[in-house]
């Protein structure tokens, strides 16, 4: 994981190359000493030291745990949107670094069985993380405004996907694209979370297909509805 920043905390002052790296040491060291000892336990010292620099060092970069933090659940967010970016599949979750199909889908179904395979395998990866950020969201109010915003980022992706399938006929047009979207992609989060944080039982193949065809089905489709030509559909 590495940091884009090229600022300190209190974004006034530049860095360097260097200090860029020495930031991004910081957030990897940050990110394993969060999933170790989670939020309430994880020291400062304990970050610096793994980052191998002095405790007075991390304050040129971080004003308080609570932004290091920040730091490493955006770093989370943008590297499972990354992986999940994929033009060809209109796909309505996100997540994940499984390898892709040779062939775009064909199907919504198709598009949703590879979407929301590449979220639970990018959750299975995060899934102490998620845990830490789940926990410490409910006692600090600047921790829960970063729960949300990561959340949201995959919300605002599958909003566009529900949209654009009413737009070309395909999906129930009396569903607000938002709250089905908020909807649909709570039921495959919180599925992830009973799955790899609370330690359920289940089988990749058979949970992927459930929550596909609970989807689709959802927004009134079937497993055969052909995804729209997106010059089209717009």
């Amino acid at each position: 994981m590495t940091s884009s920043a090229t600022s300190t905390g209190d974004d006034r002052t530049p860095l360097t190359p260097r200090g860029r790296r020495t930031r991004a040491k910081l957030v990897d060291a940050a990110r394993t000493v969060f999933e170790r000892d989670g939020f309430g336990d994880a020291r400062i010292m304990d970050i610096a030291r793994l980052a191998g620099m002095s405790y007075g060092s991390f304050y040129t970069y971080f004003a308080t745990k609570e932004e290091v933090f920040g730091e490493v659940a955006r770093a989370m967010q943008h590297e499972m949107l990354s992986a999940s970016a994929d033009p060809a599949t209109s796909s309505p979750t996100d997540g994940g670094d499984a390898e892709p199909p040779a062939a775009p889908p064909v199907s919504v179904y198709d598009a949703v069985v590879r979407a929301n395979r590449r979220y639970l395998v990018s959750y299975q990866r995060h899934a102490r993380l998620m845990a830490v950020i789940e926990q410490a969201a409910l006692r600090n109010d600047e921790l829960f405004r970063i729960r949300r915003e990561v959340r949201e980022a995959f919300v605002d992706r599958s909003t566009a996907a529900i949209a654009r399938w009413q737009a070309a006929g395909i999906a129930d047009p009396a569903l607000d694209p938002g709250y089905a979207a908020s909807a649909l992609g709570s039921m495959v989060d919180r599925f992830g979370y009973v799955w790899f944080v609370l330690d359920g039982s289940f089988e990749m193949d058979k949970a992927v297909d459930t929550l596909s065809r609970l989807w689709v089905q959802a927004l009134g489709m079937t497993t055969e509805t052909r995804l729209p030509d997106r010059r089209v559909a717009g």
